[in-house]
């Protein structure tokens, strides 16, 4: 999800078209895509080595696949990055996270879609803003559902745009966790616990839409809301998955902590080992 503490997030571009001079690389074998769902600890093994503005993380989930997997990646996950980043350089210094792509990739980690979907924007603006008036379940806005099932097909053809650059990969898609169940706590500052519910709905709608693109397209969904729902924002900070609105481990509400990475690494590498693409 988009940094709660970063701005100038791309807007969402109407053409996803490559240019038709664009020529996949050799591509490494491990290439991790997606936004600071994935790239980022927040103020937790900052990666020195990357773009500033991607706070990019050494013990994210992908590096940790790498880690246990014996894989070498390329990792171009990115705070803030949208779907059309895939394509699009983000910012100096940072290329397209396409570009990583070729041949020689075998598997490919996709964690996107969020910061298009406007989430960040809905929860501040609509949740947290709203608690003191009643809420956003209280005045559910139909627009939030819109916004997220409208990034479907730039989601669909960017799975397919991968496969093209990639034809020899398989597509592993991870996604949004349990942050929120039907209660709130303190450490969320006066979010209603019905709002609580809601928000976590909207991240499981977007499950359904990039779950639904994935399947469509033959990629591997991993389901991480089941394996994470006692590891929410409010469960107790030595095992919660996401730092709540009290940040005191990342720095980046909403954001996931190290056990939250490790926790989707040890589903993707699940993944991973049962697909059999490393027997090939």
């Amino acid at each position: 999800m988009k940094s709660l503490l970063l701005s100038g997030a791309v807007a969402l571009m109407f053409s996803m078209l490559v240019p038709a001079t664009a020529q996949a690389g050799p591509g490494a074998t491990y290439v991790a895509l997606g936004d600071s769902g994935a790239a980022t600890t927040g103020a937790v093994d900052l990666d020195v080595a990357a773009p500033l503005r991607c706070v990019r993380s050494t013990s994210n989930a992908p590096k940790l696949v790498a880690e246990k997997l014996g894989l070498a990646l390329d990792d171009r996950t990115c705070s803030s990055a949208k779907i059309p980043d895939l394509y699009n350089a983000q910012g100096a210094g940072i290329a397209p996270q396409f570009d990583a792509l070729g041949p020689a990739t075998q598997i490919v980690t996709l964690h996107m879609g969020a910061n298009d979907a406007d989430m960040t924007e809905y929860i501040l603006g609509h949740c947290h803003a709203g608690a003191v008036s009643g809420g956003c379940a209280a005045e559910a806005d139909p627009e939030w559902d819109n916004k997220i099932d409208a990034i479907a097909p730039a989601y669909a053809a960017a799975l397919a745009e991968i496969t093209r650059l990639a034809p020899n990969a398989t597509i592993f898609v991870d996604g949004w966790p349990t942050y929120l169940t039907n209660t709130s706590c303190p450490a969320m500052l006066g979010l209603l616990p019905a709002d609580a519910a809601y928000i976590q709905s909207k991240f499981e709608r977007l499950n359904t839409v990039v779950a639904r693109a994935a399947a469509d397209h033959g990629a591997v969904y991993i389901d991480t809301v089941t394996a994470s729902r006692e590891f929410g924002m409010c469960a107790d900070p030595s095992v919660r998955w996401f730092d709540p609105v009290l940040a005191d481990q990342t720095l980046l509400p909403y954001h996931p902590t190290l056990a939250g990475q490790r926790g989707v690494a040890d589903l993707i590498v699940t993944a991973i080992e049962a697909s059999g693409v490393l027997a090939r």
